[in-house]
């Protein structure tokens, strides 16, 4: 039986077996000791199934070891959810991106086939262009320096509307006087007039700022002024530079048949045979379209001398002076075109403007002529 006695006795052995007081008992007024040795109670919580488990601590089921992951944290910031990765975001697909996807899924493309209704507008923009370009190399030069200087000043007007809708604020206005002015005073002063309406530039650029007439951050908005002088107005104003020449209207029309067949050459190849992409700055780019423009470039070339192009008529330059050209525009020209497809995708717009039909803007489609007109007035004088 469970007689008092025997619980008495089952309490002792328990008192015993613990070494605490019996709850009956008064207390002694003492306070337990921390244990120093880590170990014991170490041994202790682990012996326990359901002790603490940490994070970083694996769970052995059977034989392969299960760690235990974090729970998931989201902190809500607006409208938007983030991970545990406080520093982590989602990333807004780029101009490139978007473009690619179109083209894979069928939608609008700006690869439309050779025979499309696209490609016909391009061909029927061009030969309007050329045409234009050889009436006023037939009235006079100064005529042809006024329709370059017009030229310019829409590519510029172009570039700098481009940046402003990005956030920059250059001195446009300064900027577009210089691209206009350059060709005009390269025609009037010759080669030395680049360098002067430069500084002319700069000097301005920085009145502009020092009398307060401009906003905030000089330095990267006169940077972007410079760089639209620079691409533009210079650049450009290498086709008065090549007029100047004895024989000006032949070297000049062959800058232009030369970055003609570069593009031309690169568009209906890559149209008809490309397939592997060139570089992520241009995903419409190819490598076919690369090889077929080096092609067409170089065989304008020698096009050249045999229709007695210009001095690429054995006076002063032969076939080997003409192929040589094309060769070391077949190499600058592509530079051209990628750098405007650089400058575009920084700013995350696909067309300079919509002036030309086809083409986009006057500046899309001379990206390529602005670095092969330099290409062709040094080359003349190396070889000179």
């Amino acid at each position: 039986m469970d007689t008092p006695e025997n619980r008495d006795g089952d309490q002792e052995e328990k008192t015993e077996s613990h070494g605490l007081p019996h709850w009956t008992e008064p207390g002694t007024g003492q306070t337990s000791a921390i244990s120093r040795d880590q170990s014991e109670s170490s041994e202790t919580w682990t012996s326990l199934s359901d002790g603490p488990q940490w994070a970083d601590v694996p769970e052995t089921t059977g034989e392969n070891p299960v760690t235990k992951a974090p729970p998931r944290v989201d902190v809500t910031i607006g409208k938007s959810s983030k991970s545990e990765d406080f520093f982590s975001y989602d990333k807004t697909p780029d101009l490139a991106e978007t473009t690619e996807s179109i083209i894979s899924e069928g939608k609008k493309s700006r690869r439309s086939g050779i025979g499309s209704k696209e490609t016909l507008t391009r061909v029927f923009t061009g030969v309007v262009l050329a045409g234009i370009v050889i009436l006023c190399l037939a009235i006079s030069k100064l005529v042809t320096v006024i329709l370059i200087s017009v030229m310019l000043g829409v590519a510029a007007t172009e570039l700098f509307q481009s940046l402003f809708k990005v956030g920059w604020q250059p001195p446009t206005l300064v900027g577009l006087i210089a691209a206009v002015g350059m060709p005009l005073a390269t025609y009037w002063r010759g080669e030395g007039a680049i360098g002067l309406v430069l500084f002319l530039t700069m000097l301005t650029g920085a009145l502009w700022y020092l009398l307060g007439i401009g906003g905030t951050r000089p330095v990267p908005n006169l940077a972007a002024m410079m760089l639209g002088v620079v691409y533009v107005g210079v650049l450009g104003s290498h086709a008065v530079l090549l007029l100047d020449d004895p024989k000006g209207k032949g070297l000049f029309l062959a800058a232009i048949f030369l970055a003609a067949g570069y593009d031309i050459g690169g568009y209906f190849i890559g149209q008809a045979l490309g397939r592997s992409p060139l570089t992520e700055v241009s995903p419409n780019k190819t490598i076919e379209g690369l090889l077929g423009g080096t092609v067409a470039t170089v065989g304008v070339g020698v096009l050249l001398s045999i229709f007695n192009v210009g001095p690429f008529d054995g006076d002063p330059f032969g076939f080997s002076n003409a192929l040589l050209l094309g060769i070391v525009v077949a190499v600058i020209a592509p530079i051209g075109d990628l750098a405007e497809s650089l400058i575009k995708r920084d700013l995350k717009i696909k067309d300079m403007g919509t002036v030309l039909p086809g083409h986009g803007g006057v500046l899309d489609r001379c990206d390529t002529l602005l670095f092969v007109l330099p290409t062709v007035f040094y080359m003349v004088k190396i070889m000179g």
